[in-house]
C-alpha cells in the first residue's frame, strides 16, 4: 500500500456485504462481497475474499477471487493467489505467476505517453 493511501473502509473476513459499496478512499475487501464496489482511490482485494461484483478504483490489487468486471484508470495487479473471471479495463496490468484471468482485457494508452508520441515525428 502507498505511504499517503489512507484506508477508509475494511471488509473483514467473515463479513458478507451485498449491494452497492462507494468509497472516497481505499476499499480493502476480506470477506464476502456481491454488487458494486466503487473506490476514489484504490481497491485491494485479499486472499480469503471472494467477490461477485464490478470493480472501480483508480488501482486495483487482487490476491482473492473477483468474479465480475475490473475497472481501474491506472494499473491492475493480479496476485499468485488472485483471480479476475471478468472482463479488465486498466492502463497498466501486472499478472503474477500462478495468476489466473479469463475475460477481456482493454488496455487505455497513459495520457503522458499519448502525448509524448503526438508530439514526435515517428
Amino acid at each position: 500500500m502507498a505511504k499517503n493511501e489512507s484506508l477508509e473502509t475494511i471488509i473483514a473476513q467473515g463479513m458478507r456485504v451485498e449491494g452497492e459499496l462507494k468509497s472516497s478512499g481505499t476499499v480493502r475487501l476480506d470477506g464476502t462481497v456481491s454488487g458494486r464496489v466503487q473506490a476514489a482511490q484504490n481497491i485491494h482485494v485479499g486472499p480469503a475474499a471472494q467477490v461477485e461484483a464490478d470493480l472501480m478504483a483508480q488501482s486495483a490489487y487482487i490476491a482473492g477471487v473477483v468474479k465480475g468486471n475490473v475497472t481501474v484508470k491506472n494499473s491492475l495487479e493480479i496476485f499468485e493467489t488472485g483471480k479476475v473471471l471478468g472482463n479488465i479495463t486498466c492502463t497498466r496490468i501486472v499478472i503474477h505467476e500462478g495468476g489466473y484471468f479469463v475475460g477481456n482485457c482493454q488496455m487505455r494508452e497513459p495520457k503522458n505517453e499519448a502525448q509524448k508520441l503526438e508530439g514526435s515525428n515517428v
